[in-house]
């Protein structure tokens, strides 16, 4: 009897054992971060999305009152009203999903408000709206990506939204750029663009693009249109001249700076070429030009710099 007792006992266990061992397993849980179930890109995006905000806005504030022209006032206001409602619009969402977004711009984005900060009048209209140039380029990428390959349904809808709005203002800030160097470039040309003969130029990554060899200027009215740039060569043997439009260049202590000019454009550039209607300041001064022939101011017919064509 006690041995019918011990296998039924035995029997009991091993039977029910698969079933204790099944519940006795926990579930596989959902990989859950610390910010939540966001996709990586979801998240990078939104952070670098509040970022883009908090500067546009101060970057705004700063030209309203820091900047010379009219225009570039109002875009500096456009920029308050725009990127506020699209910063609130992603806290809201934010608060939603219970993502934690940046309170405070980064590091490369502070260094860029403080510099523009230090700056007044033309200078500041010069520097605002090149710096509003590359933001808005790298901004309407960034969203472009996320309206295409985001994971969050609600955070690429928002992009697709703000895409057009932050289109239109990099149209905006390129239209206003040439109008704001002619106007407030002339007037430190006559005094400033002399002192660059000579001097080595670079790009903005710091590399050499060459030297400056000479400068064309306009016939009527003698200011500066474009710097010809000493490429290579020994002693001028092997030398290439290629043109710069005047209004990339800005001085940075005893440097030259291209904006928006990388060494690469430049090899591929094409060689300039002097004719009888080149005006140049190395001919006004009695010099000798970098490259060929030009004429001096005292001439009569109306002339106008002709780089080569390719």
């Amino acid at each position: 009897m006690k041995r019918h007792h011990l296998l039924a006992t035995a029997a009991m266990i091993l039977f029910t054992a698969p079933a204790l061992s099944l519940a006795q397993t926990p579930a596989p849980a959902k990989t859950v971060t610390e910010k939540g179930q966001m996709a990586q890109q979801d998240m990078t995006f939104a952070e670098k999305a509040a970022v883009s905000d908090m500067f546009e806005i101060q970057a705004g504030k700063l030209a309203q009152d820091q900047a010379k022209g009219q225009s570039v006032k109002q875009f500096g206001s456009q920029m308050v009203s725009d990127h506020t409602k699209t910063s609130e619009a992603m806290k809201a969402m934010a608060q939603q999903k219970s993502m934690t977004l940046p309170t405070k711009l980064d590091s490369e984005h502070q260094q860029k408000l403080d510099k523009l900060r230090g700056l007044k009048g033309d200078q500041f209209d010069a520097a605002y709206l090149q710096g509003q140039t590359d933001a808005h380029q790298t901004a309407v990428t960034l969203f472009r990506q996320q309206a295409e390959d985001g994971k969050d349904a609600d955070l690429r809808r928002f992009a697709e939204q703000t895409l057009p709005t932050l289109e239109q203002h990099l149209r905006h800030v390129r239209d206003l750029r040439p109008n704001v160097a002619s106007a407030g470039g002339g007037a430190q040309q006559s005094t400033s663009f002399e002192k660059m003969m000579g001097k080595d130029v670079y790009g903005e990554n710091g590399k050499k693009l060459g030297d400056v060899a000479d400068i064309i200027l306009d016939a009527q009215t003698g200011k500066a249109t474009q710097v010809i740039l000493n490429r290579g060569g020994v002693l001028g043997i092997g030398a290439k001249h290629v043109a710069l439009d005047y209004n990339l260049l800005r001085t940075d202590g005893d440097r030259v700076v291209a904006r928006q000019v990388t060494e690469d454009q430049v090899k591929q550039m094409a060689e300039f070429k002097y004719d009888d209607t080149t005006v140049s300041l190395g001919k006004r001064h009695g010099g000798t030009a970098a490259h060929g022939t030009a004429n001096s101011l005292d001439s009569a017919q109306p002339r106008n710099p002709q780089p080569n064509q390719q």
